[in-house]
């Protein structure tokens, strides 16, 4: 399965938001990295407390950093407890997305080659202080990193550190840190990768790191893999020229006694040096993960950190943050934060309209009145079969995209459970505001009457009987099957299929809508290729990256020509922000000309607070994707 065949579908928990991929700027599996700290308001005197809400157990304890950030401490209460205690360079303001500087002064350089790698620097505040009262230097930085590439650690940590482009960080003085790689690093790498990353203190775990170092792997273990990689890839050859030899005698009834023992010598030495890198890999492995488990079980207790917030401490089961004095990244509007657990969702909602909580984190089925919906990165595709020939015609999919109201779809058949998904992109700062559909704005007449000629200027007509649309060459148009999610499984999508069937009626176009179960779709379009469109559900990342996976990966979506591949090329080698943002517009710009897919609706979510006032009222996942952003929150009347 690749990576976009992993790409989570239909969920509706908040965004737990990752700007990796995962490796790739596909559209992101369910991992659940931390946001980014964020700057404040400072005009406000400090209130008490803001009081969140979560369902489910409380944890027994918080898990060190190094298991926040793999699969075996990575879950939502954990992340919203550590929220806002941990630096990081650089981070996302959540009102616009733009990336900031944090932890670091000022912009990080851009990666110059130098020999046959790449260096990047960026230069540290001088104000900030851990909680121990030492000062951040980039001794801490580059030891975060360096400890991550050691350990080879996975899941988060592999996503802000790729092994595949970081080679290693240095500290060049107290302030400047070197970032070195081994090949140019893009934007998802650099600055949505490694620069938003979080760090450590390198004088708390030093010790600890040290000793799990022990268990890593042998300088001489890798040697001998490495030696038996490069001894496959000289063999490996020799036997596939033999065994052409072989076939080719044997073909022709021929015998050659050199040949066939030399064939059986080198298969032999193939499989026995196969056999052998297998059992070295697996040793490799273990011995990776005993030294990962080892620094994932160091005690944490009294670790110096720096943030906003001093780390959660439990008391009579609600774990509490207390204002650091320090306030290094600006001064919130309240002087602690409580974290209370509920057992399910009625108590958590008991608890809120008692007033006892501000804000229920953990996503509700059943909101309250008052609760804000925000668009979410839960995102919703109609998706043509580019092996069916009628429907790769452009012309047909523009019409076929007039003909959907993004609005009346969302806002009426959907019910407001939806906002309107009029772009590719979901980031406002990804996304060019100047791109939109040739429909956009007008009502369903119009629409309907500039679908009909976008048609008939590509040639189609239909026939005076039945109104039934005929394709250019004379042909009907073959009925078309729409796959979607059964109404048990995903009632806005089966209710959006109806739409969208009544919808290519007004253009005589013959569509059935065909219910089936979410595993069926995803093996329709991504294995058999059995269908003619169907709707498709991804999480999509805050990089849009995966505009590339959709064009390149595999060919789902494939389109005509070669522009996609060149832009795409240039984006995944481009380091700089803005010359990304523009290579991103060319390949927005290109879909909406091509129109592979059809961006329909994201799902919404419900934000469930009181007594705070936020300064953004509608972002992205809105503030439960940010863990309610306490740094943020203002106490309201």
């Amino acid at each position: 399965m690749n990576l976009l065949q992993k790409i989570l579908i239909g969920c509706l928990a908040p965004c737990l938001f990752l700007t990796l991929s995962v490796s790739s700027c596909a559209p992101q599996t369910d991992s659940v990295a931390e946001p980014t700290a964020i700057s404040t308001p400072t005009h406000f005197v400090p209130a008490p407390e803001i009081r969140f809400g979560l369902i489910g157990a409380a944890p027994a304890a918080q898990p060190n950093i190094w298991q926040l950030f793999d699969q075996v401490g990575a879950n939502y209460a954990s992340r919203a407890l550590a929220e806002g205690s941990l630096p990081r360079l650089y981070h996302l303001d959540p009102q616009d997305f733009s990336f900031q500087p944090l932890a670091a002064a000022g912009f990080p350089s851009e990666p110059i080659q130098e020999g046959a790698q790449y260096a990047a620097l960026v230069q540290l505040r001088s104000d900030l202080r851990w909680t121990d009262g030492s000062s951040f230097t980039a001794e801490d930085v580059a030891f975060s990193a360096n400890t991550i590439l050691a350990f080879e650690f996975d899941y988060d940590w592999g996503a802000y550190y790729s092994r595949q482009f970081l080679q290693r960080a240095e500290a060049l003085n107290s302030s400047t840190v070197k970032f070195i790689f081994k090949q140019k690093p893009n934007v998802e790498v650099w600055q949505y990768g490694v620069l938003q990353a979080p760090l450590v203190q390198k004088a708390f775990w030093q010790p600890a790191v040290q000793q799990a170092a022990s268990l890593l792997p042998a300088d001489a273990l890798n040697v001998e893999i490495a030696k038996i990689r490069a001894n496959l890839e000289i063999a490996q050859p020799q036997l596939a020229d033999l065994t052409a030899q072989i076939t080719s005698l044997r073909v022709n009834g021929k015998q050659n006694r050199k040949t066939e023992s030399d064939y059986l010598k080198i298969q032999g030495e193939v499989v026995y040096l196969q056999a052998t890198l297998e059992n070295r890999l697996e040793d490799y492995a273990a011995q990776i993960k005993l030294a990962q488990q080892s620094l994932q079980a160091a005690r944490a207790e009294k670790e110096p950190t720096l943030g906003t917030w001093l780390p959660a401490q439990k008391k009579d089961g609600v774990w509490i943050n207390q204002l650091n004095p320090d306030q290094p990244f600006g001064a919130p509007s309240f002087e602690r934060v409580s974290y209370h657990f509920f057992e399910n969702e009625t108590a958590a909602l008991s608890a809120f309209q008692n007033n006892q909580v501000d804000f229920i984190l953990s996503p509700v089925e059943n909101a309250p009145a008052g609760a804000r919906y925000n668009p979410s990165s839960s995102a919703r595709f109609l998706v043509f079969n580019p092996l069916q020939g009628y429907l790769a015609d452009p012309a047909f999919r523009a019409a076929f995209a007039c003909l959907i109201d993004r609005s009346a779809l969302a806002d009426d058949i959907l019910q407001n459970k939806a906002a309107p998904l009029n772009s590719f992109v979901l980031s406002p700062q990804w996304h060019n505001s100047s791109l939109s559909d040739a429909c956009s704005g007008m009502d369903h007449a119009a629409r309907l009457a500039y679908a009909a000629q976008g048609l008939k200027d590509a040639g189609y007509s239909w026939r005076q009987i039945d109104k039934k649309i005929i394709l250019p060459n004379g042909g009907d148009f073959p009925t078309v099957t729409l796959l979607a999610p059964t109404l048990e499984e995903d009632p806005l999508r089966y209710a959006a299929a109806a739409y969208i069937a009544e919808q290519a009626q007004g253009l005589g176009i013959p569509l059935e809508v065909q219910a089936v179960t979410l595993n069926d779709i995803v093996y329709a379009v991504y294995s058999s290729q059995k269908y003619d469109m169907a709707l498709i559900g991804w999480r999509l990342s805050e990089y849009p990256a995966y505009l590339c996976d959709w064009l390149n990966g595999e060919k789902l979506f494939f389109t005509t020509g070669n522009r996609f591949q060149s832009a795409c090329a240039a984006l995944h080698a481009e380091s700089n922000l803005t010359a990304a943002h523009q290579i991103n517009a060319q390949i927005e710009s290109a879909l909406y000309v091509e129109l592979p897919l059809i961006p329909l609706f994201s799902v919404k979510q419900a934000d469930v607070y009181q007594n705070l006032s936020y300064p953004a009222p509608g972002i992205l996942n809105g503030w439960a994707g940010l863990y309610g952003a306490p740094v943020y929150a203002i106490s309201a009347p």
